[in-house]
């Protein structure tokens, strides 16, 4: 049977809010009020050019790679920033902070791994408006694995 719109579709998978499991270290992030979670990892590079050349000539010079990662939740009940902050504020002794996200009707998901995490910042802030403590915890981190 011909598709009414002439636009054939098909469908390949879905994702519900309810499905979504979160881990952080292999370990749930269930009642730690986790509002966000973002990272990224950047690389650089610097371009070069030649002078006095009649072919434009680009070299890429690569630098060193850096990544940082920002965890914002609601302070409640649940002890997460304790232990975030005690696992991670050692400059000395930097852990590995793995993200495993899966959410997909049937069952794909995402795990990426920060190598030699380490807390740099933690900030706190609160409105009048609505007295809901907000927390973000800041790390860096020195190479990113994904599977």
């Amino acid at each position: 049977m011909p598709s009414v719109f002439k636009a054939p579709q098909e469908y390949r998978d879905g994702f519900r809010a309810d499905k979504l499991k979160m881990l952080i270290d292999g370990q749930p992030v269930d009642g730690l009020l986790f509002q966000n979670v973002q990272f990224s990892f950047t690389q650089q590079i610097t371009m070069l050019y030649e002078l006095n050349h009649s072919k434009q000539y680009v070299y890429y010079v690569g630098g060193r790679a850096q990544g940082t990662c920002t965890i914002a939740r609601i302070v409640g009940p649940g002890k997460g920033s304790q232990t975030m902050i005690n696992k991670y504020n050692d400059l000395c002794a930097p852990k590995p902070l793995t993200f495993n996200a899966k959410g997909a009707c049937k069952g794909g998901g995402v795990k990426y791994k920060m190598k030699w995490a380490v807390l740099t910042t933690v900030a706190v802030s609160v409105n009048a408006n609505d007295i809901v403590v907000n927390e973000q915890l800041q790390f860096m981190f020195i190479d990113l694995e994904y599977t």
